[in-house]
């Protein structure tokens, strides 16, 4: 079986995973996150699509998910997963710079669990990221916990 990992992180831009990956060893979260730089390679990572081995998928507690990503975007990777049946359960938290409202309740109608706009945080660089992270993996009651 894939390495244990507690949240999925699909993002393109390798400076915001860089910023939210530091910001969660800085608040000394007890976390694996396994990144996605792509809406296919998250698929693929998840089961749903293939191109990787059953005992090679990953089963996070959430995934956050970024929407503007080149090739498969991430209003198509929520529709994917939602429709699913072993993922249509799974929370994704869409994480976007967007706070355009059509953005979001497109994402709400298509099934996402949460929303956040991503911010510049000079204090504290993606200390919201970090926050998110604690809420879904150690705060939040799932079903079957």
């Amino acid at each position: 079986m894939g390495d244990r990992v507690d949240v999925l992180l699909v993002d393109d831009d390798r400076n915001d995973v860089d910023v939210a990956l530091r910001a969660v060893r800085r608040e000394d979260l007890d976390v694996r996150v396994a990144v996605a730089g792509g809406g296919g390679e998250a698929l693929e990572m998840l089961g749903i699509e293939s191109g990787v081995d059953a005992d090679d998928r990953i089963s996070p507690c959430v995934v956050f998910l970024d929407l503007k990503m080149p090739g498969v975007d991430g209003w198509e990777v929520l529709q994917k997963i939602r429709e699913n049946p072993s993922t249509r359960e799974l929370p994704v938290v869409v994480l976007s710079w967007s706070g355009q409202q059509r953005d979001v309740e497109r994402c709400y109608r298509l099934g996402a669990n949460s929303y956040l706009v991503k911010r510049f945080e000079a204090a504290r660089p993606g200390a919201y990221f970090a926050q998110a992270v604690r809420y879904w993996a150690d705060l939040n009651e799932a079903p079957g916990d």
